[in-house]
């Protein structure tokens, strides 16, 4: 099974853990990320298992990250942007995570704010599309307007996504 963009619905580092964790007690689990995780995670399904996921944004350098995940005991899946993707199955009482809270925080800050920026990016390129194709349908020009307003209408959703992302991680 393939979930289509699940790094572009849950943009929340926490958010993307309950939903895999959720995903694995009803028997779908999470393969290996490639560099085709942005767009899709694949998943297999067999027996539901508890996994505890972790989304980490780590400081530490990676030699010394990936010692440390795996001698814990955490099997690594890989990366989703740059956010690292482990799990670790359990019985009865559920993993610790090992990942740094500040970290993520900040993390969750800095993404918020960019997405923020293009929000408002997209919403001022969209305006000034607009309204370069009402003054050319004004003064008589007519040659781009309608391309203008052509190129206006995907900015609108993609602003709406920018201002949902950064709504969801400065919260």
């Amino acid at each position: 099974m393939k979930k289509w963009f699940a790094a572009c619905r849950y943009v929340k580092p926490d958010r993307l853990e309950e939903a895999l964790e959720n995903y694995s007690r009803g028997g779908f689990h999470l393969m290996t990320l490639g560099e085709m995780s942005f767009f899709y995670y694949e998943f297999v399904q067999t027996e539901p298992i508890k996994y505890r996921y972790i989304v980490d944004v780590s400081a530490l350098p990676k030699v010394q990250y990936m010692q440390t995940g795996i001698e814990l005991g955490w099997e690594y899946l890989g990366r989703t942007g740059n956010c690292y993707v482990w799990r670790k199955a359990y019985e009865e009482r559920r993993p610790e995570s090992f990942a740094d809270k500040a970290c993520r925080k900040k993390h969750c800050i800095r993404v918020g704010i960019a997405a923020l920026a293009a929000m408002l990016f997209c919403i001022g390129s969209a305006a000034a599309l607009i309204y370069g194709a009402v003054l050319e349908h004004k003064y008589g020009v007519d040659r781009y307007y309608i391309r203008y307003i052509v190129e206006a209408f995907p900015l609108v959703p993609l602003a709406a996504y920018f201002g949902w992302a950064a709504n969801k991680l400065l919260r």
